[in-house]
């Protein structure tokens, strides 16, 4: 029997992969780019953050519509339309960027608002063009195109804006959107089998059906606890990882940016790894895996200047902390591939979003209080949750094992 041709050198995986590629290297990008034009406008970094913030608001509301209508509606097209919807929305920031800065946090809304739609239908859209047995390959691979786009791409938003300023850098990123679109344009494949319904079923209604099916699967609910708990402490490395970096081991806005670039880069040396073996592991175990390797390598870089204040360690251990930060990545995807129904997918991916999106607010607002009061050791949390989260994920993985033993669990033996 031949051996399965590399998803790479499949059409429209190939397609919808470098589609990602291209998209997210324009995001990383205006990442750089915007939080540096607002604080350039304002001088304020009450009003940077509120900006910030706009574009985190939309998970937990717009992106649960976008769940429901993506179930409805056909994969390839959403992305496209939503590729062009964010072209056009990402040029209303040219008008706003020397206009009061509640214009910028506005379009941000809104870029963030039509971005919703595309992580539910692409990963929705996998499944039809790999198959269910090789989606540990797929999502594996888009874990690697995510790590390489956030590699690339803040650094070179950095440069576009130094050399040809903020609006270079908002054309570049409306580009990528538009080559996005033409890219999934020529995706095909075997439409989804959709489920049949009545022309006027209320989207409350649909959505509540998506949240059954999280409530009715015993590896969809482990998921989603394991996203809460992790997304709450990701939200004390997003406040206090400048702070911990320049008070601890003493760095400055540079040894930050390496730190960064050391984790996309030991994340895509993860991904490629990962994406060799997930479709022979289970999910559950991924992401146990993933969490604990994750939370005890943050241990360490989050108090080794206890014995030794020098920046590199931290650059040298958060590479190799990006190995453990792929595969839980890369789980988190698989598991609602291989737990949810296809016709449930969208929905189910924008209520993890919306989970994580309203975990991770939470995280941040705690950790900006208790920042102030402890100092930015309290950054510690997040390696903490991903322990938790670790232990969590492990104990539902060997209460599965003990069940199927007693032949009381069904399954593929891969949530």
């Amino acid at each position: 029997m031949a051996p399965d041709r590399p998803l790479l050198l499949q059409a429209s995986f190939a397609r919808v992969w470098w589609a990602g590629l291209v998209s997210w290297v324009g995001n990383g990008a205006l990442f750089i780019a915007l939080p540096v034009q607002v604080y350039g406008e304002t001088g304020s970094t009450l009003a940077t953050a509120l900006v910030l913030m706009a574009g985190a608001v939309p998970p937990v509301v717009v992106g649960q519509f976008a769940g429901v209508l993506v179930d409805r509606l056909d994969y390839r097209r959403v992305l496209v339309w939503a590729n062009v919807g964010l072209a056009v929305v990402t040029l209303g920031f040219l008008p706003a960027a020397h206009a009061p800065w509640p214009l910028m946090a506005l379009v941000g809304f809104l870029a963030s608002s039509v971005g919703q739609f595309l992580g539910p239908a692409e990963n929705a859209l996998l499944p039809t063009l790999v198959g269910r047995e090789r989606l540990g390959e797929a999502s594996g691979l888009n874990a690697l195109n995510n790590n390489l786009a956030r590699l690339i791409g803040p650094g070179l938003g950095g440069l576009v804006l130094a050399r040809l300023g903020f609006p270079a850098v908002i054309l570049l990123d409306a580009l990528t959107f538009v080559v996005a679109a033409l890219l999934l344009a020529g995706v095909a494949g075997a439409p989804a089998e959709r489920v049949s319904r009545p022309g006027r079923v209320a989207f409350l209604r649909e959505w509540r059906e998506g949240l059954a099916v999280v409530a009715g699967s015993s590896t969809l609910r482990v998921i989603f606890v394991v996203v809460a708990v992790v997304a709450f402490g990701e939200g004390f490395i997003s406040t206090l990882m400048a702070p911990f970096v320049r008070d601890i081991p003493g760095g400055d806005g540079r040894a930050l940016g390496l730190i960064m670039s050391a984790q996309a880069l030991g994340g895509a040396v993860g991904a490629w790894a990962v994406a060799r073996v997930a479709d022979r592991w289970p999910a559950l175990r991924l992401l146990a895996l993933g969490a604990l390797g994750s939370g005890l390598l943050l241990v360490a870089i989050f108090n080794y200047a206890l014995l030794y204040r020098e920046v590199w360690p931290a650059v040298v251990l958060t590479a190799v902390a990006g190995l453990p930060f792929a595969v839980f990545g890369t789980a988190q995807g698989l598991g609602l591939q291989r737990a949810a129904p296809q016709e449930a997918l969208g929905r189910v991916f924008s209520a993890c979003s919306g989970l994580l999106g309203l975990t991770l607010l939470l995280g941040m607002g705690v950790s900006g209080v208790l920042g102030d009061r402890v100092g930015a050791w309290v950054i510690n949390v997040d390696a903490l949750t991903y322990l938790l989260a670790g232990l969590l994920a492990w104990r539902a993985l060997r209460k599965r094992s003990v069940g199927r033993g007693r032949g009381v669990v069904g399954g593929d033996g891969r949530g």
